[in-house]
Formats: structure tokens, C-alpha cells, sequence
């Protein structure tokens, strides 16, 4: 009896431990979302670029489907295009400006101080991320929601998509966090990463799916683009919303998880790194 209970305290305390962990991170999540709910305003007309930039690309889409006299193209109909547009770029216009506080903490030095907290320095600003990004989606998502059902009235979504769309929205934003903090990391190396940032933004928006489906490029740019990470960021989430593939959500999810864990092994192995030169030098 007493050798049993000996055995389960340990386990018991590590339990405790990754408990009170998860209670720490989740007060900064809060914390960072109450953060970004307190300037709702400034939230809410950063996300009129969003109404700007749907309603360009769905009146260059409706000019296109009308001098092709046709009504589907590649599967996708007038409505169901704006719908995707509408949550491609849900997805891409709720990033933060992440590289930018990693890049500036990093060259002023306040790095060292922020490693002192007791806290994981990489999970810490994960939380942080994350708070300020639920805000964003959330806002970004209701105003171009009620612009798509301006223009194109209700969607055709199914109850699989609806229901698959906020995890697979997850994995891309949690993509998008390795992505965007490992190059911030790459400020030990580099006098300005904005450029970096920049490349793969840009990459993203053309490649990932936000100017137009995947499915619309042509061959061999469009298998391509398919089996680039990009697509699981941006194009994967939003034609599962819109056109909802069994088969081909299970090979979105694969996918994203394998792109997610090759983006936390780079940023932990540029993290571990980093890491050591501040120590080296005294930091």
C-alpha cells in the first residue's frame, strides 16, 4: 500500500505541475485578448482593409466568370468563390505583428531580461499569439461573413465543413507562429528580418490560395502549390469550408501536422542556438 502510494505521488506532482504550467499560459492568452477587446475600435477598422480587399478581388472574379459566360469554374461557382475568398482571408489579414516584437526584442537586448520570467519564453509569446490572433479571426471573420452574404447571399457550406473549419484554422495559425517566430529569431544573425518576413508573406498570399484557389492554376504550378506548406495555411482550410472532401481532409490534416512539426523542430532548433549566444555573451 504504502510502495503504491509512493509511486503515485510523483506522478501526481507532475500532473500538478503541467497543470499549474497550462494555468499560466492560458492567463496570458487572456490577458492578451482582454488586451486587444479593450482597442475593439482599432481591431475593428483594421479590419475594413479586409472589405476592401474581398470586394476588389469578388468584383474581379464576377468580371471573370462573366467574359467566360460560365458559371462553375473548377468546381467553384460565383458564390462559393467569395465565400473562399471570405475565409482565405479571414485567415491571412488576423496576423499579428509577430516578427516584429521578436526582431526588436531580440536587437535591443530585452531578449535577456525576458528569459529570466518563469515561464518558457517560446510558449509564452505562443500564448500571446494566440490571444491577439482568436480577437482578430473572430472580428475578421463576422465582418467578412456579412460582406460575403452581401454579395453573394448564404453559403452552401455543409455541417462537416463548418464543424472542421475552426481546427484546421488552428493548425494554420499555430503554422503560421513557427513560421513567423523562427524568422524573428533569425534578428541574431540578421540587422533586419522584415525582408525575411515579407518573402514568406508574400509567398503565402500567391502560393497558399488567398488570391484565388488552388485548384484554379494551372498544371503542374497547381499539384505544386498543393504539396507546398503554404496550401495548409490558407487554401486548405478554406475549400473545406466551402467545398467539404472527406478524403481530402484527412490528407489536409496529415499534412498540416507534418508541416507543423517540421516548422517546431527549425524554430526549436534556431531557438536552442540563439540561446547559446546569450549566454556566450554574458546575456
Amino acid at each position: 500500500m504504502d510502495t503504491t502510494l509512493a509511486r503515485l505521488r510523483p506522478r501526481r506532482s507532475v500532473w500538478q505541475r503541467a497543470g499549474s504550467g497550462l494555468q499560466k499560459y492560458m492567463a496570458v492568452l487572456r490577458v492578451s485578448a482582454a488586451n486587444n477587446l479593450a482597442y475593439m475600435m482599432e481591431v475593428f477598422f483594421r479590419a475594413l482593409l479586409l472589405v476592401v480587399l474581398v470586394f476588389i478581388l469578388a468584383q474581379l472574379w464576377k468580371t471573370t466568370f462573366s467574359a467566360r459566360g460560365a458559371h462553375i469554374l473548377s468546381g467553384f461557382s460565383i458564390g462559393d468563390m467569395i465565400w473562399y475568398l471570405a475565409a482565405a482571408e479571414t485567415i491571412a489579414m488576423s496576423m499579428p505583428a509577430l516578427t516584429r516584437r521578436i526582431d526588436m526584442e531580440v536587437r535591443s537586448g530585452q531578449l535577456a531580461y525576458l528569459l529570466g520570467r518563469p515561464c518558457n519564453y517560446v510558449l509564452y509569446n505562443f500564448a500571446q499569439y494566440l490571444g491577439e490572433r482568436v480577437v482578430r479571426i473572430a472580428i475578421n471573420g463576422a465582418v467578412a461573413a456579412a460582406l460575403a452574404f452581401v454579395i453573394a447571399g448564404l453559403p452552401h457550406f455543409t455541417w462537416q465543413g463548418f464543424l472542421a473549419w475552426p481546427l484546421l484554422a488552428f493548425l494554420a495559425v499555430c503554422i503560421d507562429f513557427t513560421a513567423y517566430f523562427s524568422i524573428g529569431l533569425l534578428a541574431f544573425w540578421s540587422e533586419e528580418t522584415q525582408s525575411f518576413s515579407l518573402i514568406f508573406s508574400r509567398l503565402t498570399l500567391v502560393l497558399g490560395g488567398v488570391l484565388a484557389p488552388l485548384d484554379i492554376f494551372p498544371q503542374p504550378l497547381r499539384n505544386i502549390a498543393q504539396a507546398l506548406p503554404f496550401s495548409t495555411i490558407l487554401y486548405g482550410p478554406a475549400r473545406t469550408l466551402v467545398h467539404f472532401d472527406a478524403g481530402y481532409l484527412g490528407f489536409l490534416l496529415v499534412q498540416q501536422a507534418l508541416t507543423l512539426l517540421g516548422g517546431t523542430l527549425i524554430l526549436m532548433a534556431i531557438y536552442s542556438i540563439a540561446i547559446r549566444r546569450v549566454n556566450i555573451n554574458g546575456g
